[in-house]
């Protein structure tokens, strides 16, 4: 008897908050339990607030974006502060590899395998200077480099194409190629006299 009384008083009840708890429109509830889940108050980081200011945060001074290069600071002319560049790699086996590796990939194309300027596409434009001459040879460093990222002639830039790094170890091999197509008398001591 009394589940009976039970269910005839829980049962209206439990229909009255049904109906309360409903939504007969879209844009208003009839009644918010949690209001703060309803109406948040979010502001997008595009946003300004209510003073009209930006709600991003700037970027510290100096930062650059994850995933873009660091700007080369010299123009295509400062060829003479470029010439005073050292390369900041050692001359170590690995670095050769890699130097070795970024040749083929890219210089090998025109300037050939040991840089005489014989590459597979030189039938089709003018022959690139040889790599190993005496004008070549007396560059330093950091004009190689600066020619490599700016490009010349019909030699295109590698600014975005080959990362710093690659670079200066494309120029340690490049010394490697110019020492083995030129070798000094100390260099052909270390080899041994093979005359005779």
């Amino acid at each position: 008897m009394k589940s009976k009384k039970f269910n005839l008083i829980m049962l209206p009840a439990l229909l009255c908050l049904i109906g309360t708890a409903c939504i007969r429109s879209r844009d208003q509830r009839e009644i918010a339990y949690m209001p703060d889940m309803y109406y948040a108050l979010s502001i997008k980081a595009q946003e300004a607030d209510s003073a009209g200011l930006s709600l991003m945060r700037l970027p510290a001074a100096g930062t650059v974006p994850q995933g873009t290069l660091v700007p080369y600071p010299l123009a295509p002319a400062d060829t003479l502060e470029a010439m005073a560049m050292l390369n900041p790699l050692p001359r170590t086996a690995e670095v050769l590899t890699v130097g070795q590796k970024y040749f083929n990939i890219y210089c090998i194309v025109c300037h050939g395998p040991r840089g005489a300027g014989d590459g597979y596409i030189v039938p089709k434009l003018p022959r690139p200077p040889e790599l190993s001459s005496v004008k070549v040879r007396t560059w330093t460093d950091g004009r190689i480099y600066h020619l490599i990222t700016n490009g010349q002639g019909n030699m295109p830039s590698y600014k975005t194409s080959i990362d710093p790094t690659t670079r200066w170890a494309i120029i340690h091999y490049l010394r490697a190629i110019q020492r083995a197509e030129n070798p000094t008398p100390e260099d052909l001591i270390l080899l041994g006299d093979s005359t005779k």
